[in-house]
C-alpha cells in the first residue's frame, strides 16, 4: 500500500512540532484524526517512524530517514499543484505569436518584454511571417496569435486593435525628397509608390491605399514590385513608401524616414487575432498585457 499525502502531511506535522496536538493545530483537524492518519501510515509501511511517551514525540531512526523524503515528496506535489493551476492561468508554459513587420520594432519588442516580465515561466515563441499567412496558421493549429495590420479576417477569428500607428514616407537616401523636414501626403502624389501584393497583406495595402485616397489623390502603384524588391526599389528611388513609424528604429539600407506634415492620413491599425475556441489561457495574459501596453504608451 502507497501512503497518501493526507498521513505524509500529519507525520510531517507530528516530526516537526513533536507533538500531535500541536500538530492537529497546525493541519487544522482533530488530534485523534492526526494520530489515526500517522498509526495507518505506520501499519502501511510496517515500520515504527515515532516513539511516543506521556510527554513528548521522538523520532525513530527509521523516522528520521522517512521524515527527508516526505518532505521533498510533499513539496514536489505542492509545486505540481502551483504550476498545474499556474498553467490554467496561462502564467506558464509556451505560447506561439505570429507577426507582421508592422509589429517587429516596437510593438512585438515591448509585447515579449513586458510578458517576461510579468510572467517569467511562460516562454514565446515568435517568427514572422507575411499577414496573409495568419488565418491560415491560427486554422491549423500553427499559432496561438497573430499581431498584423487589421484586415477582414475569416469571421471564426476575433481581433481587436492594440495599436495605431502613424505612418512616414519611406524615400531613397538620394531621393530629391531626402532632406525634407517634413512633407504632406498630397505633395508627393506623382510618385509611384512601392508596395507589397495585396495578396501577402491585405489589411496593409488597404490602408495604404485608404491613406493616399484620404489625401485626394489615387496611388499610382508600382505593378511590378514584390516581396522583397519594395526596399530595393524605395533605396534606388525608383518610388517611394508608406510604412509604420516605428520603422524609424531600424530602417532598411538605403531608405529614410521622412515625417508626414498635416493633415495626418488614417494610421494604421495593428491588430490581435486568434481562434476563440479552445483558446490557450496564455493568449489571455498577452492581451492583458497589450491592453496595459497600449493604456501606458498612447498607442489606441
Amino acid at each position: 500500500m502507497t501512503p497518501d499525502l493526507r498521513q505524509l502531511r500529519s507525520f510531517v506535522a507530528v516530526a516537526e512540532r513533536g507533538s500531535f496536538t500541536r500538530a492537529a493545530d497546525d493541519l487544522y483537524v482533530a488530534q485523534q484524526a492526526v494520530s489515526q492518519q500517522v498509526k495507518a501510515l505506520e501499519k502501511a509501511l510496517g515500520v515504527t517512524l515515532l516513539w511516543r511517551t506521556s510527554r513528548r514525540v521522538e523520532l525513530t531512526p527509521a523516522g528520521k530517514v522517512f521524515l527527508g523524503d516526505c518532505r521533498r515528496v510533499l513539496s514536489a506535489a505542492d509545486r505540481a499543484v502551483r504550476r498545474v493551476q499556474e498553467a490554467a492561468r496561462g502564467e506558464v508554459g509556451t505560447v506561439r505569436i505570429v507577426y507582421t513587420l508592422t509589429a517587429a520594432h516596437q510593438t512585438l519588442p515591448a509585447l515579449l518584454a513586458r510578458l517576461h516580465d510579468r510572467f517569467p515561466q511562460l516562454k514565446a515563441q515568435a517568427r514572422e511571417v507575411f499577414a496573409e499567412d495568419i488565418p491560415r496558421l491560427l486554422h491549423t493549429d500553427l499559432c496561438d496569435i497573430g499581431i498584423g495590420p487589421a484586415t477582414d479576417y475569416p469571421a471564426d477569428l476575433r481581433w481587436r486593435v492594440i495599436r495605431w500607428e502613424p505612418w512616414r514616407l519611406a524615400v531613397g537616401e538620394n531621393h530629391p525628397l531626402a532632406d525634407c523636414a517634413q512633407i504632406a501626403l498630397r505633395d508627393v502624389s506623382a510618385e509611384q509608390v512601392e508596395l507589397w501584393p495585396r495578396e501577402m497583406t491585405p489589411g496593409y495595402y488597404d490602408a495604404v491605399v485608404n491613406a493616399c485616397r484620404a489625401a485626394g489623390f489615387e496611388p499610382r502603384l508600382d505593378e511590378e514590385g514584390a516581396g522583397s524588391t519594395v526596399w530595393g526599389y524605395i533605396a534606388q528611388g525608383r518610388g517611394i513608401g508608406l510604412v509604420v513609424a516605428s520603422l524609424a528604429e531600424q530602417p532598411p539600407s538605403g531608405v529614410k524616414l521622412i515625417d508626414i506634415a498635416p493633415p495626418l492620413p488614417p494610421p494604421l491599425g495593428v491588430t490581435a487575432v486568434w481562434q476563440p475556441d479552445g483558446m490557450p489561457a496564455a493568449v489571455e495574459r498577452l492581451l492583458e498585457i497589450a491592453t496595459e501596453l497600449a493604456a501606458e504608451r498612447g498607442w489606441v
